[in-house]
């Protein structure tokens, strides 16, 4: 069974990511697009990945033989810029292949639809589709070509030009040190150009295209970043910035060696916005971010609304509440008038700007902004895994724990279960492409933080 989760479907490499399965899915859009008369273009990417070339034109041979033209990319590119592309050339949908920040031996295929990720109404569809028997047509790459129905294709100039329309260029700050792991992703070849026209300095580590992301897994985990703390501070540098394989989610190191998680990064970034760029607008996050931006959204004047996991879910509510940001704990953001995608290329660019023209030290802008909204809650990340998924779902679901902190509220949401406590929250979250449950624990009190979130994976383990 092939199944699409919050970031598309992913699968192991030779297990659930196989030719025939990338290539169910590619009929199953053909039969949708013809269905629905699209007689437009559909634009195909691909990142850094083991076969992400190789199963871009995959997809690319089942849409040609089924007399679909296709637009697809020369080179390697972030995820959000294939999206880019393929609302900048009013086409209905695009696919790109990525598995995102999951280990190296996974890979995977996002679709795009209507100018965002593919909602759960169109992902759900597919399946019943793809999941059913299936007559897949394929042609070969070449004569494709040949016929004019798979159309080579490269825009990356437009995207970032893109970018650059929201920040200020040539600032000539060279005394503006960043250091860059790329995690041997595709951010590097954007985010370079644009810091370099912004005029900055940027040291770069791991640009190197290397499939197996260097032995980790490429994901810029506070753990993986903070390696470098001790670089940041010696060297001198003004911050570190990671990007994970594909580009959409984002972590940063402060000049004290500090890590900035995306709460606080998304906190800034508003905060900048609102109160020295008057901008106006609400904030939408998902149930796993921290109560730092609804503070800092009432304190400015607004509100922010919560969603479910997923980006498609934070664009939604973009559009909904005509929301001036969105974004979420894993790392990922985007603004009004952006695309609707997270896009660590489009948020390190605007950090960098913020930095600029609030010409503060990143520390000192992370502190202004909580004393601001009045709140320094402590927010922690863990994870624990499990067999048989849903098993402990179902008794989570049926069971309420009884844990140090009373529990006021429990919410049930797609695959979360959150428990609401008077002074903070803890939430299990399923993933959907990996036997695992990340557990979010925040708390008003930072010594708290630690003890309940042994006590949350405690409690699952216990199952």
């Amino acid at each position: 069974m092939i199944k699409f989760g919050t970031g598309g479907f992913r699968g192991i490499i030779g297990d659930d990511f196989t030719k025939e399965n990338v290539q169910r899915i590619a009929q199953g859009l053909a039969n949708i697009s013809k269905e629905e008369k699209n007689h437009k273009a559909i634009l195909i990417g691909y990142d850094y990945r083991f076969m992400s070339d190789v199963a871009a034109k995959w997809i690319a041979e089942v849409l040609a033989a089924n007399k679909i033209k296709v637009l697809l990319y020369t080179e390697a590119m972030p995820t959000p810029a294939i999206l880019f592309s393929t609302v900048d050339r009013g086409l209905k949908y695009g696919v790109m292949i990525t598995a995102s920040h999951n280990p190296y031996f996974y890979n995977g295929v996002k679709l795009f639809a209507d100018n965002q990720d593919a909602d759960e109404v169109f992902t759900k569809r597919m399946e019943d589709i793809i999941n059913k028997d299936l007559e897949v047509k394929t042609m070969r790459y070449e004569e494709a070509l040949n016929l004019g129905l798979i159309k080579l294709f490269t825009d990356k100039r437009k995207y970032l030009k893109k970018i650059e329309s929201f920040v200020t260029l040539n600032n000539n700050r060279k005394d503006i040190r960043i250091l860059y792991d790329n995690l041997h992703g595709v951010g590097a070849k954007c985010i370079m150009p644009i810091y370099k026209k912004m005029g900055v300095s940027l040291k770069t580590l791991n640009i190197e295209h290397d499939p197996l992301f260097g032995g980790i897994d490429p994901n810029p985990k506070k753990d993986t970043m903070l390696k470098y703390k001790d670089r940041v501070v010696k060297e001198g540098y003004n911050y570190l910035i990671g990007t994970d394989s594909d580009s959409d989610r984002l972590a940063i190191i402060d000049d004290k060696g500090e890590f900035v998680s995306s709460n606080e990064i998304m906190a800034s970034l508003y905060y900048y916005l609102v109160k020295y760029q008057g901008e106006k607008g609400d904030i939408v996050k998902n149930l796993a971010t921290s109560l730092l931006l609804d503070k800092l959204a009432e304190k400015c004047g607004f509100k922010c609304h919560t969603v479910d996991v997923g980006f498609k879910n934070i664009s939604l509510g973009i559009k909904e509440y005509d929301a001036l940001l969105g974004g979420e704990s894993s790392g990922g953001l985007t603004i009004r008038g952006y695309i609707f995608a997270k896009d660590s290329v489009f948020s390190s660019t605007l950090f960098l700007d913020m930095v600029l023209k609030m010409n503060k030290k990143v520390s000192e802008i992370v502190k202004e902004v909580k004393d601001f909204a009045g709140y320094d809650g402590e927010f922690i990340e863990g994870e624990t895994r499990f067999i048989d998924r849903e098993k402990v779902y179902n008794y989570l679901v049926e069971n309420t724990p009884k844990f140090s902190k009373k529990i006021l509220k429990k919410e049930v949401i797609g695959a979360n279960i959150k428990y609401i406590f008077e002074d903070g929250w803890a939430l299990y979250r399923f993933s959907g492409t990996e036997a695992v449950c990340r557990v979010y624990v925040e708390t008003l009190k930072k010594e708290e933080a630690k003890p309940l979130m042994e006590e949350v994976i405690s409690y699952f383990k216990s199952i």
